[in-house]
């Protein structure tokens, strides 16, 4: 080999790598089997999302009192009191969100999903405090918001921030994301399989065996820190109904398709309005003031759409709600959920489904009863059948809707109508909208969750998600000579090349370096060793599309560009790698 004595000493710039660190994991998994470990650390997730489910709790009790008493002292308002207290809300909450984190506003599960999908799971610890606060004090203040979106995002943050603190790969940052998520809604809904539900199906979107143990933990501990703090009882404790004979399900097939169109409806008509808000060139607190003057007019004649309105919900189970104020419930609980989160505010999206669901299934069983008063079952049944077609519909998660509005009524008679009225909805809802009412948001910045979903695990992965980030770099104007001092100090098999300007120009491997300078090539650039011509793939193409193209052109590697500018390559270890990593 031929060496130079200017090539012993190499600038710093010019070879990098980068070396993971030894991290609290690391060493703990040296004393205990790594499986046990992840249930150590999902069991702790439990226990804080459970008790963050019920402090959550009491910090929105509080802000009922506080707003309670402001209540009072605008009292010789007349009405106008009850205008003023969702305005003025809105406007605290909005000013919160955008000084200290942005991506506190809206219902909150779209940003988890995100996080998972191209953020490697990672989220701000600061997100836990300024969630709570916001959404507690929107609730509070009267926004037509639910506290699961909340909930989930302060579980999964605190479960992504945890293991980022331990240093654990991405694939188990995911895992303690959904953990997060399952405790949350265990704790905050009494239902912990409703929690493991949520957490497979709406956060990852997969129901892999080896994410179930680690939720179910984490589900389990959280909905006995619920039960101990809450009660243990069903969030909507009901008369004991009967749904009628088998010959009646009929009924649920109807309620199944009318709740699919209407979970369309919902997330149309919410995206619909946040759009309008999002047009408008108003300063954000103008934007919180209006929407919050809208939702305040309404709740001045129908104030049952304030907050989460679960005793509405409760009146609609229980058959103590007429036709006409269940009809105009219905739409207004639409309208004031969508101008809350459009108008800036923060707070989930899935109790107001449910309320929505109470009231239209209340509103059709009266109908229904009305010219089939023989079929055995009652409006308020129909009612909670009805809660969870319009979840399963909006959500797209037919599996999460049985489970939780079973647990959460505590009857099991129900169990064939709900399977038969979710499945039905979630299948009207699918074939109008591709995207689910968590999704959409996703989808409309540009980031395709729902092909990540997909059984096809090459097509599962965008070409972006492949690439390998940590690599050994050279600079362009290194000799080979140079360049195989970096890789004989370093691990790596390939190297990327970038010239002066930080642009990566290709890629190199040992094996070519080792050749060339046997080759008695030393003193020749880096860059020769280059193909004369490289193809271009873009981040957004799956790992499938990128095979395919490296085929075709007979090629090892594709340069991986984002808007034109090269990012990264990939080659087939890559996708081999990347293939087998996806869970």
């Amino acid at each position: 080999m031929s060496t130079s004595s200017e090539s012993q000493a190499l600038p710093d710039r010019s070879c990098k790598w980068y070396e993971p660190k030894m991290r609290i994991h690391l060493r703990l998994i040296k004393f205990i089997p790594e499986p046990l470990v992840l249930l150590l650390y999902a069991m702790l997730i439990g226990l804080v999302g459970g008790y963050g489910a019920v402090g959550f709790r009491k910090l929105i009790d509080g802000f009922n009192v506080l707003f309670g008493m402001l209540k009072d002292q605008l009292g010789f308002m007349g009405r106008a009191d009850v205008f003023l207290l969702p305005v003025i809300g809105l406007i605290i909450v909005s000013l919160i969100v955008k000084r200290f984190a942005p991506e506190a506003k809206g219902h909150g599960v779209p940003e988890v999903m995100a996080a998972i999908a191209e953020n490697g799971s990672i989220m701000r610890p600061r997100v836990v405090i300024i969630k709570a606060i916001a959404s507690a004090l929107c609730i509070g203040s009267g926004g037509s918001v639910g506290r699961e979106g909340p909930i989930v995002q302060i579980g999964s943050t605190f479960g992504s921030t945890f293991g980022q603190y331990l240093g654990l790969p991405e694939r188990y940052l995911r895992l303690l994301v959904a953990c997060g998520a399952g405790a949350g809604i265990a704790a905050t809904f009494n239902a912990p399989i409703g929690g493991v539900m949520f957490a497979t199906e709406v956060i990852l979107g997969s129901f892999a065996l080896q994410n179930f143990t680690a939720i179910v933990i984490s589900s389990v501990v959280s909905a006995a820190i619920g039960r101990t703090y809450l009660g243990n009882h069903p969030s909507f404790p009901m008369p004991i109904y009967h749904v009628g004979h088998f010959s009646a399900f009929w009924v649920y097939a109807i309620i199944g398709i009318i709740a699919g169109l209407w979970g369309f409806a919902y997330i149309k008509v919410l995206y619909f309005i946040e759009d309008w808000f999002d047009a408008r060139k108003w300063p954000f607190w103008m934007k919180a003031a209006i929407g919050g003057g809208m939702v305040g007019l309404i709740g001045i004649w129908f104030p049952q759409v304030f907050g989460v309105g679960y005793p509405s919900v409760d009146l609609a189970l229980q058959n103590h709600m007429g036709l006409a104020l269940l009809f105009v419930l219905l739409i207004f609980k639409l309208l004031a959920t969508s101008i809350t989160i459009g108008a800036g505010g923060s707070g989930g999206v899935f109790s107001p489904g449910l309320y929505q669901g109470a009231m239209l299934g209340g509103a059709l069983g009266t109908l229904i009863l009305m010219f089939f008063p023989d079929l055995g079952a009652s409006s308020g049944a129909i009612a909670a059948i009805a809660m969870a077609g319009v979840f399963a519909g909006s959500a797209q998660a037919p599996v999460t809707a049985i489970m939780m509005l079973f647990e959460m009524t505590g009857d099991y008679n129900i169990i064939l109508p709900l399977m038969i009225t979710s499945v039905l909805a979630a299948t009207v809802t699918g074939t109008l909208s591709k995207d689910s009412i968590y999704t959409m948001k996703l989808t409309r910045r540009g980031l395709q969750i729902n092909r990540r979903r997909q059984a096809d695990r090459m097509k599962a992965v965008s070409v972006g998600e492949a690439v390998e980030t940590h690599r050994l770099t050279l600079d362009s104007t290194l000799t080979i000579a140079e360049a195989w001092r970096c890789f004989d100090k370093n691990p790596d098999w390939f190297a990327l090349v970038r010239n002066s300007l930080g642009i990566i120009l290709g890629s190199v491997a040992r094996a070519q370096v080792l050749e060339a300078l046997n080759s008695h090539q030393a003193n020749e650039l880096i860059v020769k060793l280059l193909p004369k011509e490289i193809y271009r793939v873009d981040e957004r193409a799956d790992l499938a599309e990128a095979l395919q193209k490296m085929n075709t052109l007979g090629v090892t590697y594709l340069l991986v560009c984002r808007n034109e500018t090269p990012i990264g390559v990939i080659g087939s270890s890559d996708i081999i790698h990347a293939y087998k990593s996806v869970e």
